[in-house]
């Protein structure tokens, strides 16, 4: 069963295929795998669930394992689809006819009558095909780096699912919200959460629910835990919802106690800060490399007004410095997946302020990107020896640690680039 409609699958098929044309040659097609079942280990007839790579999903709207789609100059698109078999009917509740297409085992009688001389395989590749393919030549690596960016400008059909979505999540953190109280545990507070969202509609989630407490919350990729969340801690959630592979990705950071003391308070309105300044710069044009040295700076001006740090800002940006309390990225690509297309053409990523960002390209119009810019106060960061040698004329390492028990404070939304104002769709969750 398909979720978007067929005029929207042929528009961004029409969308791509003068990128692919100005490409390919007349004895070249390309094949675009939706993957295969993996069987688990000992599991006999059991198979993980399965998960179609995205960027056939994205060109078919199937979710079929094993579905082909094929283009060529010559011939166009066509979709080469595993028929439904009728134990799969009898168990599963497939419709016969849910998929329309070519039946996938005649590809090969159908790439040999044609004689393509160069098969390009892209997506999720089988192991084995009984036909010849390239995977890994300028050509292959060309076109899919021509899909990537055709994937990156967002429909209307996606920007609607994603909404769809935040507001699923928001019933989540509604929840927590209410839940939140000295001694529940992280792990009880990851449970309320995604309970509540698949009350709501969502199927899965996007990636695992982060939860940390206290001084957890200065892990980045904080697995919830059984530690009891304690009087006057910050609490961090990271959590996201997800329909069919979209999804959002949202972080929120709650005071335990209903009420932010006044050092907790001082460092989530420095974040708060950055990230407002970073989600007025979304616009087309805009590098993302400066809308990441931006938030950086903005950080570094407030660590210093609160001793932390200390010297000049533009010293602290360029030693890396700042890297020591904000060690990753401003943020990522979203949508279909949790980092959605990524940018697998930059070979040789950049660092910036002491920090490799996921993506460094000019925003365009439709594309959708997290900002999420956070501040954190981590052990293994503040206790190097490495960094406090290197770093001693510019931290107050003393008074950074009066605030490990602070942890850390990221607020992360999901922003739409369009012509005017950034559009944030996840804003409904309150912070």
């Amino acid at each position: 069963m398909m979720i978007f409609s067929e005029k929207t699958i042929s528009q961004r098929r029409q969308r791509l295929e003068p990128e692919w044309k100005n490409l390919l040659s007349a004895d070249d097609c390309v094949l675009v795998f939706c993957g295969e079942p993996h069987t688990r280990p000992g599991g006999l007839d059991q198979t993980y669930p399965f998960i179609p790579h995205p960027s056939y999903y994205w060109l078919s709207g199937y979710r079929r394992v094993h579905g082909v789609v094929f283009y060529s100059k010559e011939h166009g698109w066509k979709d080469f689809i595993l028929p439904v078999t009728k134990d799969e009917s009898i168990w599963e509740g497939m419709l016969p006819f849910a998929f329309n297409g070519l039946d996938v085992k005649t590809l090969n009688d159908f790439l040999s009558q044609h004689k393509f001389k160069n098969v390009i395989a892209l997506g999720q590749i089988p192991v084995r095909t009984d036909y010849a393919v390239s995977t890994d030549t300028p050509l292959a690596k060309q076109l899919k780096e021509k899909f990537d960016q055709c994937r990156r400008i967002k429909d209307a059909d996606e920007v609607k699912r994603v909404s769809q979505l935040a507001d699923i999540a928001n019933m989540g953190y509604k929840k927590i919200r209410s839940f939140i109280r000295p001694g529940v545990t992280e792990r009880e507070i990851q449970i309320e959460y995604e309970a509540e969202i698949q009350r709501h509609g969502a199927q899965k989630l996007p990636y695992d629910t982060i939860v940390g407490s206290g001084p957890n919350a200065a892990v980045l990729h904080a697995i919830p835990t059984l530690k009891k969340v304690k009087e006057g801690e910050l609490v961090l959630i990271d959590a996201g919802a997800d329909i069919e592979d979209y999804c959002v990705d949202i972080t929120r950071v709650l005071p335990v106690s209903g009420k932010f003391s006044n050092q907790q308070q001082s460092l989530y309105d420095l974040v708060f800060a950055a990230q407002k300044h970073a989600i007025n710069m979304c616009r087309v044009g805009q590098e993302w490399s400066q809308v990441h040295l931006t938030t950086a700076r903005i950080i570094a001006e407030g660590l210093v007004s609160l001793g932390i740090m200390k010297g000049s800002v533009d010293g602290l940006l360029e030693t890396a410095a700042i890297s020591v309390f904000y060690p990753h990225g401003v943020g990522h690509l979203v949508g279909l997946r949790v980092r959605d297309t990524g940018q697998e053409e930059n070979i040789s990523p950049r660092s910036y302020a002491g920090t490799r960002i996921r993506v460094d390209l000019p925003l365009k119009e439709n594309m959708l990107i997290t900002v999420e810019p956070g501040c954190y106060f981590i052990p293994t960061l503040i206790n190097d020896s490495t960094n406090r040698e290197k770093f001693k004329d510019m931290i107050n390492f003393s008074e950074a640690e009066k605030w490990l028990n602070i942890g850390g404070v990221r607020i992360e939304d999901d922003i739409l680039i369009t012509q005017s104002e950034p559009s944030n769709l996840t804003a409904v969750v309150a912070k």
